[in-house]
């Protein structure tokens, strides 16, 4: 009995850390979006390597997270782990347990949406921004400072 909850509690743990790990990573997409809106590309790619550290560091999670699902699949024996099924299948000592995992995904789901949508935004916006920056390659800028400088000033 002790084990299953530990499991369980541990299946909590890893998913509230991705939680708090893919909130981190909404933030720094909307650092993203302001970077990219403003044309500071330097900046941008200092932003994406903290986003790959973070995204690094849920994907460990997620390792956790299969490894605990497949006791619990398997313990129950499960087709696939499914929360509403090892609602079903556990005993009555294990629904606060469960309730308390079901809560903790509820909240996870709703994120992984929103990023989801801010990473199709954000390339969106960065394709825009690097499709009007196109015309304006070097030798075309240079050509336009070049022109600029034949001109008569108007006094």
């Amino acid at each position: 009995m002790k084990e299953i909850r530990d499991k369980i509690a541990a299946l909590i743990s890893s998913y509230q850390k991705q939680l708090d790990l893919y909130e981190q990573i909404r933030d720094v997409g909307a650092q993203e979006r302001d970077l990219i809106a403003h044309g500071h590309l330097d900046q941008l790619l200092l932003v994406l390597q903290e986003k790959e550290a973070l995204l690094k560091e849920a994907g460990a999670e997620e390792t956790q997270i299969r490894s605990t699902q497949d006791f619990l699949t398997r313990h129950f024996e499960l087709a696939s782990f499914s929360i509403p099924q090892l609602k079903q299948l556990a005993s009555h000592r294990y629904h606060q347990d469960i309730a308390s995992l079901e809560a903790v995904v509820a909240r996870l789901v709703p994120v992984l949406e929103l990023l989801e949508e801010q990473e199709r935004d954000n390339e969106a916006l960065l394709n825009k921004y690097l499709e009007q920056v196109k015309g304006y390659s070097a030798d075309h800028l240079q050509a336009k400072r070049a022109q600029r400088a034949y001109k008569p000033s108007k006094q």
